[in-house]
């Protein structure tokens, strides 16, 4: 009998995102095949904390109006360079009786925003050696800053929206010269975004320059950078989803149906108000209405399936990725955001065509021991000798 891996999901985080994370955390562990892994849920609090216990194997537990988390262990993360595996050791013991709680094969990374699909969380799994599913640093950090994304479109001739970008020093030293930059680059009206966060926060729409001033203070209070775009009011928006192999493949087009001219986060995310309460076998994140497979033009769908694949490859993206495209009224396609770790994994597009969340997980997971192997045959260090007494001046 083979002996079952133990899957950490990593859910939570110090991020605007942080309750978005805790859905895809609970919707994973679902889905995982508990015939095949032990299913460990490590939670980080907004304070950056973490936390294991069995009071987290159920959501009911975040639907209290004050969670427990006293009840809960605070463990800090001791990898193990012989075995790639994670520790996590009791935090609260003494100092010379401290007990490990867990030994994690694998981690699920199934948080949004910052410190998590950002690059740092896959930064200290990868200095660790401990395999993990998804992008890895690079392709995490390129996709959470829109700014890093359009330098690589553009290198790799890929269409995106003409854009400024918006410096606080800069801001603070001098908005109106940074408001005539961005008049001299695109007209009424502009999309204001902070340039390192998703799920629509901070986002504004601005038809005058007061509104743009008022758009890009509120930006700037979720980060040092925002950027602006020509703002395609008529426009629809098509997401793609594409999976890591060695050709990746895309999957079957969404197209999310919204009510505000933006897409919000309420949309995205509160819809029906069910919040949190979404399941597994629920369609995704809460509330948010899509036509799948998007109607559109044959021709238009296979453009933009061509074009998921090719950013997917461009900036290296692993596990599962959502690409966004915004098509105007002229049937022209631009990319509007790349997703490295989606809300719910995107898995409802990957059910379309065949392909069960249980599964999806299952593949991530094999491609990401696939890869450690890889990566365990990469030579890293280089014996140089410049210590040595004979190399003395």
């Amino acid at each position: 009998m083979s002996v079952k891996l133990n899957i950490g999901v990593i859910f939570g985080g110090r991020s605007v995102e942080h309750e978005v994370s805790i859905v895809t955390g609970y919707q994973t562990m679902e889905a995982l095949d508990r015939s095949r892994y032990i299913v460990t849920p490590i939670y980080i609090a907004r304070d950056n904390v973490w936390y294991v216990g069995e009071g987290l194997q159920d959501i009911e537990f975040f639907r209290r109006d004050h969670p427990p988390i006293e009840s809960l262990t605070s463990v800090y993360p001791s990898p193990d360079a012989a075995t790639g595996k994670l520790n996590l050791i009791e935090a609260r013991a003494s100092a010379l009786r401290k007990r490990r709680i867990s030994q994690i094969d694998l981690v699920i990374p199934a948080m949004h925003g910052s410190f998590g699909e950002d690059g740092c969380l896959q930064g200290l799994l990868e200095m660790s050696g401990i395999p993990y599913a998804g992008s890895n640093v690079y392709a995490s950090s390129v996709a959470m800053d829109k700014l890093l994304t359009k330098a690589v479109l553009q290198a790799n001739n890929l269409p995106f929206l003409p854009y400024c970008s918006i410096f606080k020093d800069a801001w603070e030293n001098d908005p109106l010269a940074a408001m005539e930059q961005v008049e001299t680059r695109s007209d009424y009206p502009l999309m204001v975004k902070p340039a390192r966060l998703g799920s629509s926060v901070g986002v504004k729409s601005a038809y005058s320059r007061d509104e743009l001033e008022n758009a890009v203070y509120f930006a700037l209070r979720f980060g040092e950078t925002c950027l602006t775009e020509k703002y395609i009011e008529d426009c629809t928006e098509v997401n793609c989803a594409v999976l890591d192999g060695d050709a990746p493949i895309p999957s079957v087009l969404e197209k999310p149906i919204r009510g505000e001219k933006i897409l919000t986060f309420d949309e995205k995310y509160r819809g029906d108000q069910k919040g949190a309460k979404q399941k597994a076998g629920s369609k995704g994140m809460a509330g948010l209405k899509r036509e799948i497979p998007a109607q559109i033009p044959s021709e238009l769908a296979d453009i933009i399936r061509d074009y998921a694949v090719r950013v997917f490859a461009a900036i290296g993206a692993g596990g599962v990725a959502r690409i966004d495209f915004i098509i105007d009224g002229e049937d022209r396609v631009y990319l509007n955001e790349i997703n490295s770790i989606p809300g719910s994994f995107a898995y409802y597009l990957w059910e379309n065509m065949g392909r069960s969340f249980t599964e999806l997980l299952d593949y991530m997971i094999e491609r990401a021991m696939t890869i450690r192997k890889r990566n365990n045959r990469t030579t890293y260090s280089f014996e140089a000798n410049l210590l040595s007494r004979g190399n003395r001046r």
